[in-house]
């Protein structure tokens, strides 16, 4: 295998701009190996105390995002292929138990950091619970053309996306609106629910990318692909609002990709799309929502 790339984790953004200056330059087609920060930004391996972060966190930014990384010759209209080949776990992760956020975030919450051990048969949850793991990578995008978006945030450039199908093996079609589309990528989870109903495993983690450019891609919203399905999403205040952008998305690539008519796309859509719900944590963010489809139709 070939040599890839590497990004240490002290190199962090806490948003999506082109304004951010390069954290490293590479090719089309190189691989890099991204470390990334877990989403509280490691505040809980120097210091434990969740009491003295619930004081402070109006004054300190999550969800640090590793990058941005510059693949040259990309300009805006190109598109970038994002291949997550593998997702190395750190040794601990772990929950913060934290009022306000969450589906149940305004019940009685009783603030609590919660370790998990990752071990060769599952993630362990304080020595004597096992669950499966399941790696996934909470926050992947690109800079917008202008302005700045938080990476607690989400939207069509991507972001806190929060969905358990970008895994190992998924394809990310990313539209590029800024020079180099400035690729950035953090809070990785070794677990986590769909729609994240409160927070996953948060863990520090080494990431390997294979980055393509797409020349002239003329992509108007980001798209994936897992082994078996491709998704688009819709991210908006509403999750009706969502629904509708997800599936509006797929009917789109379903006419592009099968070179079907409108409504004949609406007919395949009712046969075989699923819609599934993406971000629902509830602490300031948007919504999203998923449609899948079978990758089989594609071939």
């Amino acid at each position: 295998m070939e040599n890839p790339k590497r990004l240490s984790g002290d190199r962090v953004v806490y948003s999506f701009s082109p304004q951010h200056p390069p954290a490293l330059v590479i090719k089309s087609g190189d691989i890099v190996e991204v470390e990334t920060r877990d989403a509280y930004d490691r505040q809980f391996r120097e210091n434990p105390d969740i009491e003295r972060y619930l004081r402070e966190r109006g004054s300190r930014a999550t969800n640090p995002a590793t990058g941005p990384i510059f693949v040259e010759d990309v300009i805006p209209g190109d598109g970038l292929d994002i291949m997550i080949e593998k997702i190395g776990l750190g040794p601990t992760g772990y929950v913060a138990a934290v009022p306000g956020i969450g589906v149940l975030g305004d019940t009685n919450i009783v603030p609590r950091i919660s370790h998990f051990q990752v071990r060769h048969d599952g993630l362990w949850y304080e020595g004597r619970l096992r669950l499966p793991l399941r790696p996934m990578v909470g926050v992947i995008g690109v800079a917008p053309a202008s302005g700045s978006i938080p990476c607690l945030q989400l939207g069509y450039h991507g972001g806190n996306l929060d969905f358990n199908d970008v895994a190992e093996g998924t394809t990310f079609h990313f539209p590029v609106s800024a020079q180099g589309g400035l690729l950035a990528i953090g809070d990785v989870h070794a677990s986590m629910g769909f729609c994240e109903v409160h927070s996953g495993v948060n863990i520090d983690a080494t990431v390997r990318l294979r980055i393509e450019r797409v020349p002239s891609a003329g992509w108007k919203k980001p798209w994936f692909e897992t082994a078996q399905e491709v998704m688009t999403f819709g991210v908006e205040d509403q999750l009706d609002d969502a629904i509708r952008e997800a599936t509006l998305g797929m009917v789109t690539l379903l006419q592009q990709r099968l070179r079907v008519s409108y409504t004949e796309a609406i007919i395949l859509a009712g046969a075989q799309v699923d819609i599934r719900l993406g971000q629902a944590a509830k602490f300031g963010v948007k919504v999203s929502a998923y449609a899948a489809f079978p990758k089989s139709a594609f071939v």
